[in-house]
């Protein structure tokens, strides 16, 4: 029950209120794919510890795409630089993501695509800020920045807390401890 729990607030956390984010994992849509009930999931998971995967996966690529902008438009060449080197940490989480997700047995598949999630800019967003330049570029990706940090520290907390595999925990540690280095980073780039 508190497993149960730990992953509506995760649903909540996340700004994404499909059924997929609230329980057991629906089949893949596929005809070729293997039904849930035929889904081998490894016990050392728990349902938190699966929705947390599902959702850091998308959430961590979506803002790759973001920072590959940064890299290239942003008028503050320190800025640039935080984006790189953020941006080589996230490629190295989404591995290590998606290493744990062929480990927990569940299929490839993102039941987020198409949500608004608290963390995440959306599309459109991403079209203006990749329109936007100069001092404006590096505020917009700035705030969107420290939404995804904050909505990544909450989420990884989260996993301390009530998360069962011990890798997983130790990821979600991991990032929660990265996320807080980059907000003071963050922060300190913004003061100027």
């Amino acid at each position: 029950m508190k497993a149960l729990a730990a992953l509506a607030l995760l649903a909540v956390l996340a700004g994404c209120g499909s059924p997929a984010a609230t329980s057991a994992p629906p089949p893949p849509t596929t005809a070729a794919s293997t039904p849930a009930t035929e889904w081998k999931i490894d016990p050392s998971f728990n349902a938190l510890d699966l929705a947390w995967i599902e959702l850091m996966i998308p959430m961590d690529e979506q803002l790759l795409r973001v920072l590959a902008m940064a890299e290239k438009q942003a008028a503050d060449p320190a800025l640039r630089a935080f984006a790189t080197a953020m941006a080589a940490g996230h490629r190295d989480e989404v591995e290590k993501l998606k290493l744990n997700r062929t480990r927990s047995g569940m299929p490839v598949r993102n039941p987020h695509a198409g949500h608004d999630m608290a963390g995440m800019m959306t599309e459109p967003e991403i079209v203006a800020l990749g329109k936007t330049s100069g001092p404006a570029f590096d505020r917009l990706f700035a705030k969107n920045v420290k939404e995804h940090l904050d909505a990544s520290i909450v989420l990884a907390k989260d996993i301390g807390s009530n998360g069962k595999d011990a890798a997983v925990k130790y990821l979600a540690e991991s990032i929660r401890t990265s996320r807080s280095a980059q907000l003071t980073e963050l922060a300190a780039l913004t003061k100027k």
